[in-house]
C-alpha cells in the first residue's frame, strides 16, 4: 500500500524539484551540491509527512472526488500512519540537528498545530483556509533554514515569500475548482 500510495501522491518528478526549491532557498546563499542535497533531502521529508497528513485530511472529500485514490480506497491505513509518523521523527530529528534547533522546533509544532486545527474546524473550502493549508511551503524554507534565518533573514524570508506566491499560483491554475481559481476567474 505504501509503494501505491507514494507511486500516486508522491512522485518524484514534481516532488524533487520543489525538494531542491526549498533546499535552495533555505540555504539562502551559493551553496555546493552537497549542501543543496542535504537540504533537498530534508524538504523531501517533510513534504512527505505533509502530503500524507493532508491526504487523511482530505480523505472524507477523496472519496466523492476521487474514488479511486490510493488512500481511499484502503482497507488498512495503518501503515502510512506509521509512515507518517516515522517522517515526523525524522522531521524532528533533522530539525533539532541546525544551529537553531528551538526556532526549528518551534517552527515545526506551530505548523502542526496550525494544521492540525484548520483541519478540525474546516468546514469547506476558503481562499483563506487554502492559504493557510499553502502556508506549509514557506514554513519548509524556515525550518530547513534553520540559524540562516536568524543570521541573514532577507533572503531566506524573500526565498519563503517567493515559494509562496509559487505555491499559490499553481495551486489556482493546477486546481480550477479552489476558491482562489474561483476568485480570480479560473483557468482560460
Amino acid at each position: 500500500m505504501i509503494l501505491a500510495y507514494l507511486r500516486e501522491r508522491f512522485r518524484l518528478t514534481c516532488f524533487g524539484p520543489l525538494a531542491i526549491i526549498l533546499a535552495v532557498g533555505a540555504l539562502g546563499r551559493p551553496a555546493s551540491v552537497g549542501e543543496i542535497t542535504l537540504a533537498a533531502a530534508g524538504g523531501l521529508f517533510l513534504l512527505a509527512q505533509f502530503r500524507i497528513w493532508d491526504d487523511f485530511a482530505d480523505r472524507r472529500n477523496d472519496a466523492i472526488a476521487h474514488p479511486h485514490r490510493v488512500l481511499v480506497r484502503a482497507t488498512k491505513r495503518a501503515p502510512l500512519i506509521g509512515l507518517g509518523m516515522a517522517l515526523l521523527t525524522i522531521n524532528v530529528g533533522i530539525a533539532t540537528q541546525h544551529d537553531a534547533t528551538f526556532l526549528s522546533i518551534l517552527l515545526l509544532g506551530t505548523l502542526h498545530v496550525a494544521l492540525g486545527a484548520y483541519y478540525l474546524v474546516r468546514k469547506g473550502r476558503t481562499v483563506v483556509g487554502d492559504q493557510l493549508l499553502l502556508a506549509k511551503y514557506p514554513a519548509f524554507v524556515c525550518i530547513l533554514a534553520g540559524a540562516r534565518l536568524l543570521e541573514s533573514p532577507r533572503p531566506v524570508a524573500i526565498a519563503a515569500v517567493i515559494v509562496y506566491a509559487a505555491a499559490s499560483a499553481y495551486e489556482a491554475w493546477h486546481d480550477p475548482i479552489s476558491p482562489l481559481a474561483q476568485l480570480i476567474g479560473g483557468r482560460s
